[in-house]
């Protein structure tokens, strides 16, 4: 989701202050550019925590402790399968985690919808009224006060 990247980074641009922290659950390393904001944790990539090797849940569980000491104003979700290349054989101690931290600690205030590669549909700040087909999206997740 390279292209909507740069939109998402306005956003949180107008949403924060240079010196906030925000935290992108993927491997878009290029919203942290465009934005301005400096990373909530020092993995900026997701790729090496889903490839099946020996130091992948340890690097979940750093990246997890990182971002819950550092509590970034925002949190990025990246739903689309390519910015994670999870495998069946990946640890998944991190999704799990951020599907139970992103609902206590965060609200939903933005949802980019990648219908295809010729049509992505924004929602800033008012989400669609009806759920919308969701299989490749960006969730903006603001920390609740």
């Amino acid at each position: 989701p390279f292209p909507e990247s740069v939109r998402i980074a306005e956003y949180l641009r107008d949403h924060t202050e240079p010196d906030d922290t925000i935290a992108v659950l993927g491997s878009e390393p290029q919203i942290y550019f465009y934005s301005k904001r400096h990373s909530a944790t020092g993995y900026i990539y997701t790729y090496e925590l889903m490839e099946p090797q020996s130091y992948a849940r340890q690097m979940q569980e750093e990246m997890i402790q990182q971002i819950e000491s550092a509590r970034p104003k925002y949190l990025i979700w990246i739903g689309v399968p390519a910015s994670w290349l999870q495998q069946a054989t990946s640890e998944d101690l991190i999704l799990a985690w951020a599907n139970d931290y992103v609902g206590k600690f965060y609200d939903v205030v933005g949802l980019v919808n990648l219908l295809s590669r010729d049509q992505t549909d924004y929602y800033f700040d008012q989400l669609p009224e009806s759920k919308p087909q969701l299989d490749n999206y960006i969730l903006i997740c603001r920390r609740k006060s």
